[in-house]
């Protein structure tokens, strides 16, 4: 419902919730994994699970091959049956001919192309998809990448998802409500007027060339699709819509690789083959070309750390990456984007009072198969309550002005309940430690009993 005037709607607590109760979970309405971290690690195209081995996961990466025993380094446990030994890894491949995606298991692959399916990749299966719409997909991906704008391909995988809305049925009214009508506010271009954009390049005039070059290819991915079907889906400002609505909206996927868990032995098995260095130096390029919070005006400190470090540049040295193995940050992240419902409605708040996680088929439990991401209270929380939640972590217990600064990338000045306390007590001219002292106290608190 409508939350205030300054923050338009929002989601209410509709009963009592306790520490840790999940507030809320769902799919997310399309995701990808980035074209960076598809580098660097091999992931369930359902779930974006890491799967296999260290042996399968250096083979991906183009690493020279493992040493023995690499591959009983699994990513994940396969479920205990009679059927499967423990140590086989668990990498199923696409049943598409030619298609290089793997799943994690039988329940992910089955459920992603299924025909009634809501994941994209029933759709862009490159086993199921023309040549001249493998070609497409291949050049729009790399546009992605060079552009160093993967929301392009997010695009693409938004229009394959209601695509398979209308061919199941769905009315083109519900389909464009749901997938895009309750969302876009702004067209992208917009976005990047007087000034606003990521860079001094970036302005309306070259976001609108980028998106007519992404269209074209757009058009050309789904040409084999029913053309009355796909034109409503197509239509410029509904692109240029939804891409604004991800710059506003979109949720940034990170997920823990599980190879850092074993670390200690990854570097005891990989010591002495000239693995290491190269393992460390691919993981960490795939780190400079993510965005990350380095960017975001003085985020570097907290960005730092999350993954390989020491690979910020070339020529990492054994020790370093041995080093970086025995701490669990040799392997980056998995990252990529999402554009979720929910979340679409979670307004930001320096003090949140709810976490949000993915979950992939693994964690998920009974939720079933493919990605989840869901809500979790941080505290107490009572029946009508709004669900806050934080766009910039590193914000929670900073000064006043970092936050603001922080958050002007989302397009407005936070009035969090945080940033108004903060905002009186430097009127009445609080000393500005005192204020700093109390927020990351109270942070503190918060985040000891999350």
């Amino acid at each position: 419902r409508e939350a205030d005037d300054e923050r338009g709607r929002g989601l209410m607590v509709p009963a009592l919730a306790s520490w840790g109760d999940i507030l809320w979970r769902e799919r997310p309405l399309a995701y990808i994994q980035s074209p960076c971290s598809r580098k660097c690690v091999q992931v369930c195209v359902a779930c974006c699970r890491p799967v296999g081995s260290l042996a399968s996961q250096l083979l991906h990466m183009g690493l020279p091959a493992a040493p023995a025993g690499a591959e009983e380094l699994l990513c994940q446990a396969r479920p205990s049956d009679d059927t499967a030994p423990s140590s086989a890894p668990s990498l199923i491949p696409c049943l598409g001919e030619g298609c290089a995606e793997v799943f994690c298991g039988e329940a992910c692959r089955d459920w992603a192309l299924m025909p009634e399916a809501t994941s994209s990749h029933a759709l862009l299966c490159f086993g199921r998809l023309p040549a001249a719409s493998r070609v497409a997909l291949e050049r729009l991906e790399l546009l992605a990448e060079e552009s160093d704008t993967e929301h392009l391909l997010l695009l693409a995988h938004s229009v394959a998802v209601m695509v398979l809305a209308r061919q199941r049925g769905q009315p083109l009214e519900e389909v464009l409500q749901r997938y895009a009508g309750q969302f876009v506010s702004e067209p992208w271009d917009a976005l990047a007027a007087e000034g606003q954009g990521a860079s001094a390049e970036d302005t309306p005039e070259s976001r609108r060339g980028l998106l007519a070059r992404a269209t074209a290819l757009i058009h050309e991915l789904f040409v084999f699709v029913e053309p009355a079907l796909a034109a409503p889906l197509l239509a410029p400002e509904l692109l240029s819509g939804l891409l604004g609505s991800y710059e506003l909206v979109n949720m940034c996927i990170s997920l823990l690789h599980p190879l850092n868990a074993e670390g200690k032995r990854v570097g005891e098995l990989l010591k002495g083959t000239g693995i290491l260095p190269l393992l460390a130096d691919f993981q960490g390029q795939a780190e400079q070309d993510s965005d990350s919070e380095a960017e975001d005006e003085g985020g570097e400190e907290e960005a730092r750390g999350e993954g390989a470090e020491g690979a910020e540049e070339a020529g990492t040295t054994e020790e370093e990456a041995l080093e970086s193995a025995e701490r669990g940050t040799l392997f980056s992240y998995v990252v990529g984007s999402a554009h979720c419902e929910a979340l679409a409605y979670t307004n930001h708040a320096c003090l949140p009072n709810c976490n949000i996680d993915f979950a992939t088929s693994e964690d998920a439990g009974d939720w079933g198969p493919g990605l989840w991401v869901h809500g979790t209270a941080r505290r107490p929380l009572m029946p009508g309550d709004e669900v806050l939640m934080t766009y910039v972590p590193s914000v929670v217990g900073r000064p006043l002005e970092v936050r603001q600064r922080r958050m002007k990338r989302f397009g407005f000045a936070c009035r969090c309940r945080s940033c108004l306390t903060d905002f009186m007590l430097e009127a009445e001219d609080v000393p500005p430690h005192v204020v700093r002292e109390t927020v990351a106290g109270v942070a503190a608190s918060l985040a000891a009993t999350a």
